[in-house]
């Protein structure tokens, strides 16, 4: 199997274009490797359970005549992931994979992308499946987020290219702010940290972080790109 899985591992990220129909497609911007952690802390589970508590403690009418009691909802799940991305751009697809930082020889998630259709093959070492086409990229609007502010002279050079901040919201009931350094140098319509196209059409990030709305440091997911 583990040969195979090199094999396949060479042939998906040794694939090469022939014609390229975009400026964007001639650049050189390297190898990406986006270190990605993904947190929920124990001080936030604490301050979900404490006014759990006090929810549950109150006598409702509503409930109180019931036979039954109510559970109470389930902890908050505290965990702390990281990760590594391996991201690589060629001519006519992007091709990645992801590799836990606990065990630097766990790779999953291996993923290719073509850059005309922004289609999705997905192989998944685990059960040795091969999935073609399974993700679509190019769903994402405008109506999915909301550019709340620009810091353009929040500037900082991240893998060689210069980049401001920039502050959007998720349009929900649950609101994630996404703070992120972008760039305008880079002309690539995917992201393996942010894939919403109508956005990827203004800028490039090159640092995200997502977080809870209140809890920028107890709920969060970051992605700190550079160049392999």
């Amino acid at each position: 199997m583990k040969i195979h899985l090199t094999l396949l591992i060479i042939l998906i990220f040794t694939q090469n274009g022939t014609s390229q129909t975009k400026e964007s497609y001639d650049k050189t911007f390297g190898n990406f490797v986006i270190k990605v952690t993904d947190e929920v802390t124990q001080n936030y589970a604490d301050l979900v359970d404490l006014s759990t508590d006090s929810i549950w403690s109150k006598s409702t009418p509503k409930f109180d005549n019931l036979d039954f009691d109510i559970p109470k909802p389930p902890p908050v799940l505290v965990y702390r992931k990281e990760y590594k991305i391996h991201f690589f751009v060629k001519p006519n697809l992007y091709t990645q994979y992801t590799a836990n930082c606990d065990n630097g020889r766990e790779i999953y998630n291996i993923l290719k992308v073509d850059r005309e259709t922004l289609l999705g093959t997905n192989f998944e070492p685990y059960f040795f499946e091969l999935r073609e086409n399974k993700w679509d990229f190019n769903k994402h609007s405008e109506d999915d987020f909301e550019i709340l502010e620009y810091f353009k002279d929040d500037k900082k050079t991240i893998c060689g290219f210069e980049c401001y901040k920039i502050k959007i919201q998720t349009k929900g009931v649950v609101k994630r702010t996404i703070e992120m350094y972008v760039t305008e140098q880079i002309e690539l319509n995917y992201n393996p940290a942010f894939t919403n196209l109508h956005l990827l059409n203004k800028f490039y990030p090159l640092y995200i972080k997502e977080y809870l709305e209140n809890y920028p440091n107890d709920v969060y997911k970051e992605f700190v790109f550079e160049l392999e």
